[in-house]
């Protein structure tokens, strides 16, 4: 149960990142947020059942993939317009990317730097 918890702890943590993120960095309004997370919220369980779906191939599970995106990407579009969309493009890579390199708790709601920036574990207050 101390799992569950911990795990939703962070769902949230992670949403509050992103919202910020999305207001702070991608300058969206409140409402445009709103949509765009109301938009992940109803993708992110069609997107975990065709990676999950074990009546795919892996060439299948692509191609699904691929369309869900793209109709997301529309949604998004739609709600954001298109210059906002390839910034919140941009924002999404940056969280893919953190988290990939495992820094994926941004304290604080720091602002992220520079691209490929070195790592500094003490944060040095440089921007």
């Amino acid at each position: 149960m101390a799992a569950t918890f911990v795990s939703a702890q962070r769902a949230a943590e992670r949403k509050a990142q992103i919202k910020q993120g999305l207001k702070e960095e991608v300058k969206l309004t409140d409402e445009q947020i709103a949509s765009v997370m109301a938009i992940e919220d109803e993708y992110r369980p069609k997107a975990r059942a065709i990676k999950t779906d074990a009546n795919l191939s892996d060439d299948d599970k692509k191609a699904k993939t691929k369309a869900l995106a793209e109709e997301k990407r529309s949604k998004i579009e739609a709600v954001v317009g298109k210059e906002n969309l390839s910034k919140v493009e941009a924002f999404y890579g940056s969280l893919k990317k953190q988290k990939a390199e495992g820094t994926d708790g941004n304290e604080g709601g720091e602002k992220k730097g520079k691209k490929g920036g070195g790592k500094k574990e003490n944060g040095g207050g440089e921007n």
